[in-house]
């Protein structure tokens, strides 16, 4: 039985490695987005995105064990030497005495490396980043701890795991939150969209307030706020990448507040927990279907709003005239 009416590839920035992974002279495979993509960092340290395969007969230039080579700002492939520079232009075919370079060439995707991630723009019909990754003031804040990281694999599709964000109700009958959560906010802002929600946890000091402040940048990155009183506060990055139709990489880069707050090790136990939570949302995610017009019921959450918003990332059949560049603030603290 088919779960989902739509499994496309929505357009946006999807993150692709963690930037400490990728070392200079590296070459790594990527596959996303029902395609294989690969990933290498230049000699002087510049991280690039190409399609995987070389234009000339098809070799494989991420492929473990043997695959392209970094030579100073170019890939060499390891079939015939062929190089190409960090943008996909061919620069070197070393046996032709005529290469016509300037036909040869490899598919080059946007990069930009940011919170230390490296995050990687997709859109099916190559247009241009229409907006861009904002960087959190946490990440490298003496006062927060390194990521710790987290991943799943899930047979699902890029919006059954960003709806779980306004998904409300779901807080409390799954994980067991103290009380109902109450929606604050739910304010689209063209690619982005930011979502606070309120909740009571109980702690060893009583049930005290708390908030979860979601904003999403595209449909496959958000930053998540989740803090209780003045006990405790982590930020996370949810990272939802596409492998093929019907099958996600979910990704937690999580930290937790150490200074300035009242309780480090008590941000650190939250960790275990958003990760204990997500790890329950997993088999759901696994099982159900998709309905095109769900059965709702008065205090669900504004899932049908999400469903609008979300459908500005798929792909359209005219092909659009390039769009600026839009810079997006980072949501403040509630």
């Amino acid at each position: 039985m088919r779960r989902f009416d739509d499994s496309s590839f929505g357009h946006g920035w999807f993150q692709a490695a963690y930037s400490e992974d990728l070392r200079k002279g590296e070459v790594q495979p990527l596959t996303a987005m029902g395609r294989e993509f690969v990933l290498w960092r230049d000699m002087q340290g510049q991280a690039h995105a190409m399609d995987a395969h070389c234009p000339h007969l098809g070799t494989h230039l991420g492929h473990l064990g043997h695959g392209g080579r970094v030579c100073g700002t170019s890939l060499r492939c390891p079939f015939h030497g062929w190089q190409f520079s960090g943008d996909g232009a061919c620069t070197d075919i070393p046996y032709s005495p005529n290469p016509r370079l300037e036909m040869r060439h490899l598919k080059s995707w946007p990069l930009v490396e940011r919170n230390g991630l490296v995050m990687v723009w997709w859109h099916p019909r190559g247009i241009v980043p229409s907006f861009e990754v904002p960087a959190m003031p946490e990440h490298g804040d003496a006062q927060w701890s390194r990521y710790r990281r987290q991943r799943w694999e899930v047979a699902t599709i890029w919006q059954e795991v960003q709806e779980n964000i306004v998904d409300t109700t779901h807080f409390h009958h799954l994980h067991g939150v103290a009380t109902l959560a109450r929606l604050d906010r739910f304010e689209p802002a063209g690619p982005a969209l930011h979502v606070n929600i309120l909740h009571d946890f109980n702690t060893p000091r009583g049930r005290l307030p708390g908030f979860l402040q979601t904003s999403l940048y595209g449909p496959y990155f958000a930053t998540v706020r989740f803090r209780i009183a003045d006990l405790a506060e982590i930020l996370f990055v949810d990272s939802v990448v596409p492998i093929e139709a019907g099958r996600v990489a979910v990704s937690f880069s999580l930290m937790a507040r150490l200074q300035g707050i009242a309780s480090p090790d008590m941000s650190l136990a939250l960790i275990d927990e958003a990760i204990h939570q997500v790890s329950q949302d997993v088999p759901i995610w696994e099982h159900k279907m998709r309905w095109k017009r769900p059965s709702l019921a008065e205090g669900d959450g504004p899932i049908m709003r999400f469903r609008h918003w979300a459908e500005q990332f798929e792909t359209e059949d005219e092909v659009p005239a390039p769009a600026p560049l839009r810079r997006i603030e980072i949501a403040a603290h509630a």
